[in-house]
């Protein structure tokens, strides 16, 4: 006859087994139903088995089956981690890390985040990296600023915790973001704030930024404000970019305009461009749009760009669509630029492009421009630092 502590043994036994089946199939779990009203809901690691297994076991039993339990599914998560970051199947290793990310406890969340970031490939290190932080920031905000408030470089961290808050109370937010004394860390939580407000008034998130202060060496938040407003109504952002008196360049409030709508209707956002009235303006806009706009249709772009009689703006797109295509395809990039008729914007692209072929290949880019037809007058040294935006 079989004693009960050999009865509750058998059935741990059992209920390891279906553990492990739960384990393979991603589990079932059952949310924990008494807890403290001071803390969060926990999620219940035990598999229910049957009600009468676990309610009538000894203690030290089921204290043994939830340690068995717990190691096994940390274990787990530390070989999945591992598995899903040498993964080469990109759609798989994200979805991976989805269903890993939302098995994670709090006190989980820094050292997955320090990993991720270790990850090869900018665009999945990337999406990782906000995937965690953003289920981060809903878990656990306090924590997550913490962390971004101890550790130089996570400071974006506080970005989506004050998103987060923000869609609570807005003015709660704003004020805890101004009172932050550290001033990277308050920029980025006021980024939070300003980006939350975006979505439902963007032309109160401009003025709003105007009240905050400076934060030298960073972008302007007017220009994080301005490519959501895009996003969400490209053709009003547009308008109040274009009187906007804020500093010209690559980050105007323009430029943010045009990059975020050509990455959504390219047609639309060059000719939108062409109808600035500042040459220097539509110049830059028009190279922002086929930047974008070559990535995405080279054969498009082209059909456009030969549409437009010949001129500064033909040039400039020109020039644009030369620059884009160097990395890839440099014989291209050269003919294109050779196309150009003012002969000082034709150097300039040429050299452009030149720039770009060497820092990519500085053993062999000196002869294949040189073969692509560039003088060699206007090829760079190897190493030579490219310019911005090109």
């Amino acid at each position: 006859m079989m004693t009960p502590r050999t009865t509750w043994t058998h059935m741990l036994i059992i209920a390891a087994a279906f553990i492990s089946g739960a384990i393979v199939g991603r589990g079932f779990f059952a949310k924990q139903t008494e807890s403290s009203a001071k803390q969060p809901d926990i999620v219940d690691a035990r598999p229910s088995v049957s009600d009468s297994l676990m309610v009538e076991a000894p203690r030290d039993i089921v204290a043994t089956a939830q340690k068995v339990w717990s190691s096994t599914s940390q274990m787990d998560s530390k070989k999945s981690l591992d598995a899903i970051l040498g993964e080469h199947d990109s759609r798989q290793r994200m979805g991976d890390l989805e269903t890993f990310i939302n098995g994670l406890q709090p006190s989980e969340y820094a050292d997955a985040l320090k990993r991720i970031r270790r990850m090869p490939g900018n665009n999945d290190r990337e999406l990782a990296s906000r995937l965690l932080v953003s289920r981060w920031a809903q878990s656990d905000p306090d924590g997550a600023l913490q962390f971004a408030a101890s550790n130089r470089g996570y400071e974006y961290v506080a970005d989506d915790v004050f998103q987060q808050e923000a869609a609570t109370d807005l003015q709660s937010a704003l004020n805890r973001a101004m009172s932050l004394p550290n001033a990277d860390l308050r920029y980025m939580a006021l980024r939070g704030v300003l980006s939350f407000m975006a979505d439902t008034d963007p032309a109160g998130a401009l003025r709003l930024a105007q009240t905050v202060g400076e934060f030298p060496g960073n972008e302007p938040l007017s220009g994080v404000i301005y490519r959501q407003w895009a996003a969400n109504d490209p053709q009003a952002a547009a308008l109040q970019a274009s009187q906007d008196n804020a500093a010209g360049g690559w980050r105007s409030p323009v430029n943010q305009v045009v990059r975020t709508w050509a990455g959504q209707d390219p047609t639309a956002a060059a000719n939108w461009a062409l109808s600035l009235s500042d040459p220097t303006s539509q110049a830059r806009s028009i190279s922002q749009v086929m930047r974008q706009w070559t990535r995405e249709d080279a054969t498009a772009a082209a059909n456009w760009i030969s549409a437009l009689p010949a001129g500064g703006t033909h040039d400039a797109a020109v020039a644009a669509m030369a620059s884009s295509m160097a990395s890839t395809d440099p014989q291209s990039a050269v003919n294109w630029a050779q196309n150009i008729a003012d002969e000082t914007a034709r150097n300039n692209a040429l050299q452009r492009v030149s720039r770009e072929v060497m820092w990519r290949d500085p053993t062999n880019g000196n002869a294949i421009l040189q073969a692509a037809g560039v003088p060699a007058n206007l090829i760079p040294p190897p190493g030579q630092r490219r310019p911005p935006g090109g």
